[in-house]
């Protein structure tokens, strides 16, 4: 079997990780400014989940690994595992599970869900990932693997139902969100690469961020129904990045519903109002962040619709010839092209109202909308080849 001092349990903080000991294990997990989750303690919590991997002679952990790996894994191949307390959201905990084999490192997201409607949220998440996973023959999303419940007990909460599922975790990919340095007049995009340390994107790599973030959300678009992946939210961390040199790779770690915002009808003209609707939200949304995740609402520059633009085309222009009543994506460029900001701005404070994720939003928004559907005006004309 194997030993338990094999199943390391740390801690990840700004100064590193820090392994599990009796005195931080009395410590509360953070806690997310806009949850009623109650507060759990790290010892409890990681003994919770330790548990669940490892009842049954690790049964839970190596029918994880084996449905990640396509093949079945025993209990003599695992030399090591850590769980590392990473995230403290609004929904979720999540812990990082790493496995060590001898041949390789597989690593896993353990979403924990504390309270009854979280529960809902989870199982639902679940679902739908399974769902797009199977239907989708991309993976811009983490494969799930497994869930299920184990009780979390300590002095203060008694004893509470956790609910969890383990899904893929990506490697070297990082949370990023708008910031603004030095007063600096337009935010620009940091990533948290590690613990504290955060670096800035450059505007090549920004346009192709963006680009590739659209592409990604019109992809998962259902050309029939269109429902879509919907509500996300740059401001939780939904899309992650991943950089090599120059280039950029983006995945989106979460789906928190998929649904129609409005349907495409049964005319060809309800069609195309369910196709620009679809891509004004997108705009908007796109632009909408907290600076550095948890401060006040930010908004990225215009020049981010160029990237918005060429991403949704080209998604649209891959998508289309697999539904015959869609229209090409230079018919679609066409139609956009043929809005002036007059005809822009009615549509887009109708798109806010149906979109709304935040109460505060439309505050923040309104204001924005007049200048946002000029900026739409002039990108749908601009030339975007060089968007990457």
């Amino acid at each position: 079997m194997l030993p338990l001092l094999a199943m390391r349990l740390l801690i990840d903080t700004p100064d590193g990780l820090l392994p599990l000991t009796s005195k931080r294990a009395r410590l509360p997990l953070p806690g997310s400014s806009r949850s009623k989750t109650p507060s759990l303690s790290y010892g409890p919590y990681l003994g919770a989940i330790s548990q669940f991997l490892s009842k049954d002679s690790f049964q839970t952990l190596r029918t994880v690994l084996s449905r990640h790996l396509h093949r079945t894994v025993s209990l003599h191949e695992i030399k090591r595992v850590e769980l590392i307390s990473e995230k403290h959201g609004a929904l979720y905990h999540v812990i990082r599970l790493n496995v060590h084999l001898a041949e390789k490192l597989s690593s896993f997201a353990v979403n924990v869900a504390v309270q009854p409607e979280q529960h809902a949220f989870l199982e639902n998440e679940y679902d739908l990932l399974g769902k797009l996973t199977r239907n989708f023959d991309r993976t811009f999303l983490p494969i799930p693997y497994l869930k299920g419940k184990i009780d979390y007990h300590d002095e203060q909460n008694g004893r509470m139902p956790l609910k969890l599922f383990v899904a893929e975790w990506f490697e070297d990919y990082h949370e990023f969100h708008l910031s603004s340095h030095n007063a600096a007049p337009i935010p620009a995009i940091s990533v948290w690469d590690s613990g504290s340390t955060c670096s800035r994107l450059g505007r090549v790599q920004s346009l192709s961020l963006y680009s590739r973030a659209a592409a990604i959300l019109t992809y998962y678009l259902d050309g029939s129904s269109f429902q879509q992946i919907y509500p996300w939210h740059h401001a939780a961390g939904d899309f992650v990045v991943k950089r090599s040199g120059a280039d950029i790779d983006l995945r989106l770690i979460t789906v928190r519903d998929y649904r129609c915002l409005l349907s495409p009808g049964q005319s060809y003209k309800d069609l195309w109002i369910a196709i620009v609707h679809f891509f004004l939200n997108l705009s908007l949304r796109m632009r909408l962040d907290r600076f550095d995740g948890t401060g006040e609402l930010a908004w990225a520059a215009p020049d981010c619709l160029r990237g918005i633009l060429t991403g949704f085309l080209h998604s649209w222009a891959e998508k289309a010839p697999g539904y015959p009543h869609l229209p090409s994506s230079s018919e679609v460029l066409e139609v956009l092209r043929s809005f002036n900001a007059q005809e822009w701005l009615p549509l887009a404070r109708l798109v806010v109202e149906d979109g709304l994720v935040e109460a505060d939003e439309i505050e923040f928004l309104e204001p924005r909308l007049k200048d946002h559907v000029a900026a739409i005006t002039e990108a749908v004309h601009e030339d975007i080849s060089t968007v990457r």
